[in-house]
């Protein structure tokens, strides 16, 4: 059944898609609801995006990639570090099921850090290589956290034991359970007086791949003027790398560098070589920056209190507006 109802979606990926590139970084953000409000001279623009997770494997059968440690210390530590999320990020930017940051998944040859196969084994190589130099399985998970050198220079400190408590407590409660993976869906529009622009949205990573839909429709005093419908996938290889194409009333290929913190994505018509282009900077002191050309260039950028963004907007066509997302 489950099977039937991922065929389904798939089917309806494959007919419906739309030309909004900036929805290529969304399936990255925390589950939940999401919101994006802002309004310049003319327009006020809205967005609300709910993601929410569905069941992509067992972890018994994840599990079963688990060789060189015991399977439910790193089924405890799945739940300790992401509950069981293919894309969990830290505030440290640390990614997956087990939290590995990307330097040192570089060190360990892993490619994909948000495919599970890929962060378990890589998590467990680390495992490997933290009870060889610290030679005792408590230094081992702490050193996880703490780092190893912190824990060879000073031993284990209290952050490092009270993590080390919390994987053995999860290691002894562990049972088979769900692992789960992301699923959007949004709606998103430009009002005026007379006149409305309505994107909706839907996606989902699977494995290496990720789907989409999107459904455009522009009203203009209440008369459709136009309505769009494409389908399109991105592969993502790498955790900072990924292309893909949409077909349909819109041709185009897609090409997405950098982690969720730090894309960019340019989109190649058919009709002209570069169609658009996406960035979006973030950094840990809360300062943030939306960069979008297309006909327009269009320039959001604010700071971040906790999950609330506050911004100002800039444009080509000289519309100065405010942004609030949360």
């Amino acid at each position: 059944m489950k099977k039937f109802f991922f065929l389904i979606f798939l089917f309806i990926s494959f007919n419906l898609f739309a030309q909004k590139i900036d929805i290529y970084n969304k399936i990255f953000y925390k589950p939940g609801l999401h919101m994006e409000l802002y309004t310049d001279s003319m327009f006020l623009n809205f967005e609300y995006i709910l993601l929410l997770k569905y069941s992509y494997m067992n972890s018994s059968d994840l599990l079963k990639y688990v060789w060189a440690q015991d399977r439910t210390l790193i089924g405890g530590q799945m739940y300790v570090e992401s509950s069981y999320y293919t894309h969990a990020i830290s505030s440290s930017n640390a990614i997956g099921l087990l939290q590995l940051k990307p330097i040192v998944a570089n060190d360990l040859g892993i490619d994909n850090l948000f495919d599970p196969i890929d962060n378990i084994t890589g998590a467990t190589i680390y495992h490997s290589y933290l009870y060889k130099i610290l030679q005792s399985e408590k230094s081992q998970i702490a050193a996880y956290y703490q780092g190893p050198t912190s824990v060879l220079k000073n031993g284990i400190n209290s952050a490092g034991l009270s993590y080390y408590n919390k994987v053995k407590k999860a290691q002894k409660n562990y049972k088979n359970t769900k692992v789960y993976s992301p699923i959007l869906f949004g709606i998103q529009g430009n009002v005026s007086q007379n006149y409305l622009n309505l994107d909706t949205f839907q996606g989902l990573a699977y494995k290496t791949f990720e789907f989409y839909s999107t459904q455009n429709v522009e009203f203009i005093k209440n008369n459709i003027n136009n309505f769009d419908i494409n389908f399109g996938f991105l592969y993502f290889p790498k955790s900072n790398f990924a292309l893909g194409s949409s077909f349909g009333t819109n041709n185009s290929f897609y090409l997405r560098t950098g982690y969720p913190w730090n894309q960019n994505i340019i989109s190649l018509n058919t009709s002209k070589i570069l169609d658009s282009y996406y960035l979006t900077l973030e950094n840990k002191k809360g300062i943030w920056l939306k960069l979008y050309i297309s006909d327009n260039l269009n320039i959001i950028t604010g700071f971040s209190v906790f999950d609330i963004k506050f911004g100002v907007l800039f444009n080509s066509k000289y519309r100065i507006g405010v942004y609030m997302s949360l």
